[in-house]
């Protein structure tokens, strides 16, 4: 029986049992190929006979990609297998073969052990919680299609690669530090920059599913060590690094220093609002003030929304916005592009737009306003607690700070002088929290505040990691 915890608020995530074996049918053989009939059923509802696949280079993806798609060909569905490659070179190759409904198989930048599915039924907007639902009772009715489909497979790196490159002109020459972490984009990014004419300086670009120098995950500040040293080591105008399955962009700066994902949200949006006066841009609850003000200094539109990229690309097509982003790194540019989150070409844009302005990163940034902003901190919260802990919260952040909290997700609590933000994770059994000031002072005044509150919940764990 599939778990319940599996069926996330915009994809499925669990653990394998080769890594856990107490992991039941999560992600087991015979789990797999449920998902793959249960998501064959609801394409082939919509009409659809054709299911793009693809997967990341954890040592366990193959087996996933298998079993799934054994479980989609099952019900009569066509599987093009287009290999192992990042949520973009899935989202690509449904455009490019005019395919709408895929499926990326990946842990994405969660611990080794784990896997998931990102699921789309509509090119590269991908499931929401209504549609994740209704997956999970066709699964657990076992109403599935039946057919006798078959597996194909095609190979797009290049044609990926080609669109790409294809639409950056870097003017200048850059030296760019590029850390994969070992991890899926290790196969495209060193190709990708030096055919757009980037001077790169690879740094752990070797694929190994085993990470042996860190997880492959920007929002983890630990993980951007080596990058800040090479960076200053090598007299690099830029550090790029990248998540599991690419879709994700850390920046460093030449002095090293780390920029948040939002930050740079505000410069590649620049450029756009010059181009399209007056148009929104889409972005999440942990995004900065700063970001705000950059928008509308530039004649942009700011509009916050719920934090995850199904939630965020979904809200840009409704408001027909140009670009959008999160400040974990997913970066979201239809100005130009296909509108979905890839971290190789956010990158590009980002060198693009330094290259144009012929100036330091750091001085592009100084003159934006300016914020001290906590890094993404997490709390342990169990899965099956953690949704109704947060209601609670919420209702008590209502009650002490009334018109003060923003709820579209979670709770952001705006101050005089800053904010603070709790919100459940939708990948992992935990609570997300950020913290902003205009003054060190004033963030680590708010910060305190949430920390003294959330202490009278016993289902909230103690530690706070990544502070």
């Amino acid at each position: 029986m599939l778990k319940s915890t599996l069926f996330r608020e915009y994809d499925v995530r669990g653990r394998v049992p080769e890594i856990f074996p107490d992991a039941g049918d999560e992600l087991s053989d015979e789990g797999m190929h449920l998902l793959g009939r249960g998501f064959g059923t609801m394409a082939l509802e919509r009409g659809m006979d054709r299911v793009v696949v693809c997967h990341d280079l954890r040592h366990y993806s193959p087996r996933l990609r298998d079993h799934f798609a054994a479980g989609l060909a099952a019900t009569g569905i066509t599987v093009v297998d287009i290999g192992c490659g990042l949520s973009p070179t899935l989202y690509f190759a449904q455009i490019h073969l005019d395919s709408p409904a895929g499926v990326m198989i990946t842990a994405s930048h969660n611990p080794q052990g784990w896997s998931g599915l990102k699921m789309s039924l509509n090119y590269v907007q991908t499931l929401l919680k209504p549609e994740i639902d209704h997956l999970e009772g066709i699964c657990r009715r076992g109403a599935f299609a039946a057919g006798e489909g078959r597996i194909e497979t095609q190979d797009l790196s290049a044609a990926y690669l080609d669109d790409m490159v294809g639409r950056v002109e870097i003017k200048k020459p850059l030296k760019i530090v590029l850390d994969p972490g070992n991890g899926t984009a290790a196969l495209f990014c060193v190709e990708a920059y030096r055919r757009a004419g980037v001077d790169v300086v690879p740094l752990f670009c070797e694929p190994d599913a085993d990470f042996p120098n860190h997880f492959p995950n920007p929002s983890e500040l630990s993980a951007r060590e080596a990058i800040r040293a090479k960076v200053k080591e090598t007299g690099a105008d830029l550090g790029f690094s990248f998540d599991g399955d690419g879709d994700r962009l850390g920046v460093q700066d030449h002095l090293g220093n780390d920029v948040n994902a939002d930050r740079v949200l505000m410069l590649l949006a620049r450029p756009v609002l010059a181009r399209n006066p007056g148009a929104p841009v889409v972005f999440d609850v942990k995004c900065s003030q700063a970001l705000a003000e950059d928008i509308e200094a530039h004649g942009g539109r700011p509009v916050m929304w719920k934090t995850g990229h199904s939630y965020i690309k979904t809200k840009m097509v409704e408001e027909q916005a140009p670009i959008a982003g999160e400040r974990s790194g997913h970066l979201f540019i239809r100005d130009g592009f296909h509108g979905y989150d890839d971290g190789l070409f956010a990158g590009l844009r980002l060198a693009e737009y330094v290259a144009a302005e012929g100036r330091p990163l750091s001085e592009l940034l100084a003159e934006a306003p300016q914020y001290v902003t906590s890094a993404e901190i997490h709390v342990d919260c169990a899965d099956e607690v953690k949704y109704e802990v947060m209601e609670r919260v919420v209702a008590e952040f209502k009650e002490a700070f009334g018109e003060r909290v923003n709820d579209i997700n979670g709770a952001r609590v705006t101050f005089d002088d800053g904010w603070g933000l709790v919100r459940p994770s939708s990948n992992l059994p935990e609570l997300v929290l950020v913290f902003e000031g205009r003054t060190q002072e004033a963030m680590v005044r708010i910060k305190e505040q949430f920390r003294e509150r959330l202490r009278a919940y016993p289902e909230i764990g103690t530690t706070w990691h990544n502070e």
